[in-house]
């Protein structure tokens, strides 16, 4: 099976996914995923200027359209799993889904952003493109109910299958990292416009943070860090920049609220490892956001509104015994329905199944070990 998505670096929500779903074929003897990596190369997430962005595209997606043609010539995989977060990348995805078709090989298209509903309903050029992709799809993959409704209302499709990002439970600390003097509030992802950074920080100079801090971790332009950068000490503000996933995850651990004021989501694994952490959750309804931390698992405030994140983000800061009722239904709730194994399995049978192999059929050259490589370099 060749899995067309990105690794890292740099450490974004899908290429973790990527990582773990490559870790977890590894130690499987019924199922061989080969990566072809297409992580973000030639430009900076934050170099927007169309030139630019068309020109890097370009490269990546012949990058791409040699390493998943060479694995046709020389594997003949029994499905293509293609990850896309729209835009212009879905034209690497028709790229993607030409070869596969040249080559009569199963192509599973995995939808992995939330802008679904509102690109099909407004019909321009992103969604006439995925729509081509869905529709000649042997399979697709929807996060959220909403994606799911749209597809199933503008375009016709052969399978589609609702399946929800997962988390890897072995590989969470098992204690905090570097404890802090305050408590903490933290934010980890792109530090960019679209994660709602901005709302983030004026939701927190209007709220009483005496003994707290913000810690914010992840990538960032430098320009436009020192654009967003409060100039006071206070209310404090910690930017610490990109981490690894394990640093990451041991500062999650220690924090008291997790919180990720998105404009536009998928299925955030950020939020599941929140989650499995058992730490309270305070989130924007994007996405799946809403189906993730419902029944009492988190809290839930619309986007782009810095008022309501503030009330949010105070109520939970201001009460032990909530933080640790949110904390621990969340806690049990990824444990129930996102555990990495159970996940997978469905993963496992969407491959089967699209490519007519039956579980007991070996599924590479040999059935040995699994054997997961990144074929770009």
């Amino acid at each position: 099976m060749s899995l067309v998505s990105p690794l890292p670096p740099p450490q974004g929500g899908i290429a973790r996914w990527t990582a773990m779903i490559a870790s977890a074929a590894r130690s499987m003897d019924t199922v061989d995923v080969v990566v072809v990596d297409i992580a973000l190369r030639g430009r900076s997430i934050h170099q927007t200027s169309l030139a630019r962005r068309i020109l890097a595209g370009a490269v990546q997606i012949a990058r791409s359209a040699c390493s998943l043609g060479w694995q046709m010539v020389r594997r003949r995989p029994d499905a293509v799993h293609v990850n896309t977060s729209g835009h212009l990348g879905v034209v690497r995805d028709l790229v993607m889904l030409r070869i596969s078709r040249v080559f009569e090989v199963p192509f599973v298209y995995h939808i992995r952003f939330g802008r679904v509903p509102e690109i099909a309903a407004a019909g321009r050029w992103e969604w006439r493109l995925m729509r081509r992709v869905i529709e000649r799809a042997s399979a697709v993959v929807a996060l959220d109910e909403k994606t799911e409704d749209a597809i199933h209302r503008y375009a016709d499709h052969k399978l589609l299958v609702r399946v929800p990002n997962c988390v890897d439970l072995s590989t969470l600390p098992l204690r905090p990292g570097q404890e802090s003097p305050r408590k903490r509030v933290l934010f980890a992802g792109w530090v960019i416009p679209a994660k709602g950074v901005e709302d983030l920080l004026a939701a927190w100079n209007d709220i009483e943070t005496t003994g707290w801090e913000l810690v914010v971790a992840g990538p960032g332009e430098r320009g436009y860090l020192e654009q967003i950068r409060p100039s006071s000490p206070e209310p404090a503000v910690t930017f610490l920049g990109e981490l690894g996933g394990q640093e990451l995850l041991e500062l999650m651990a220690g924090c008291e609220v997790f919180v990720l004021p998105s404009h536009s989501e998928g299925f955030p694994n950020v939020i599941l490892e929140a989650m499995a952490l058992g730490r309270p959750v305070v989130a924007t309804d994007v996405g799946a956001v809403g189906e993730m931390l419902g029944d009492g698992c988190g809290v839930v405030v619309p986007p782009h509104e810095p008022d309501r994140l503030a009330a949010a983000l105070t109520a939970v800061m201001s009460s032990p015994s909530h933080r640790s009722e949110l904390g621990e239904r969340a806690r049990r709730k990824a444990a129930a329905e996102y555990a990495l194994p159970a996940v997978f399995d469905r993963y496992e049978a969407l491959w089967r199944r699209v490519s007519h192999r039956d579980a007991s059929s070996p599924t590479g050259d040999d059935a040995e070990l699994t054997a997961v490589q990144d074929v770009t370099g």
